[in-house]
């Protein structure tokens, strides 16, 4: 069984794909474009970058310079992996304390399933401190799985497709938000929170309400 926190176990049970959602490919597109910027001058830090999932895509698809894409990761198993594909500048931090980078530093945040890693008495730091690294005007993507709902898709995968570890949630998630709840950690800081497409599930599919969304996704503007 993998703790909690011990995210270099975490690291070696479960590693990402490359694979890129066009749903996120679509609102990355979307704060490029609002940035008003030659997408070559966009400063972006991916906070959690895991494996280094988005690298290559940020980079070779939509046009950032790879000096200019920042990476940040508590394991020290994925910042290696980041670098060996040659990123430089994934590096690795300690815990949810303050960034180490300067006001107003970036143009865009990832933050793609990270929050629900972090304990909820640090949440609202952590986006404190990302909203003050984010220029005026900048642009957060952050996604999450929608509690409890998620649950359910992990049982109805478990019971119809036989995929019996979806039982048992993902030990690494101490906390769980709700559309209501993910929206008010965001309000405190972001003036701007608009949900946008990611997985939405079947269920969402017939009846329209966020309650009912597998995952959260929003982009939010400081």
């Amino acid at each position: 069984m993998i703790d909690k926190q011990d995210f270099e176990a975490y690291a070696d049970f479960k590693r990402f794909n490359a694979n890129v959602a066009d749903t996120w490919d679509a609102a990355l597109c979307e704060a490029i474009s609002l940035s008003g910027q030659p997408p070559m001058t966009i400063k972006l830090l991916d906070y959690g970058c895991g494996d280094g999932k988005y690298f290559h895509h940020l980079v070779s698809n939509r046009g950032l310079s790879a000096e200019n894409v920042h990476g940040v990761e508590v394991s020290s198993r994925r910042v290696q992996r980041c670098q060996e594909m040659g990123w430089a500048n994934a590096s690795l931090i300690e815990g949810t304390g303050p960034l180490p980078y300067k006001d107003a530093s970036f143009d865009i945040i990832n933050m793609m399933e990270v929050i629900e890693h972090i304990p909820a008495e640090q949440g609202a730091r952590t986006v404190s401190d990302l909203r003050r690294i984010l220029r005026p005007g900048g642009m957060l993507l952050i996604s999450t799985p929608n509690y409890p709902i998620k649950r359910f898709y992990d049982w109805s995968d478990a019971l119809l497709h036989r995929k019996w570890s979806r039982l048992r949630d993902d030990p690494t998630h101490v906390t769980h938000f709700s559309d209501k709840r993910l929206r008010h950690l965001l309000e405190q800081s972001f003036s701007d929170v608009q949900a946008r497409p990611f997985k939405h599930g079947y269920l969402y599919k017939r009846i329209k309400s966020p309650w009912l969304m597998h995952k959260l996704f929003f982009l939010c503007t400081a």
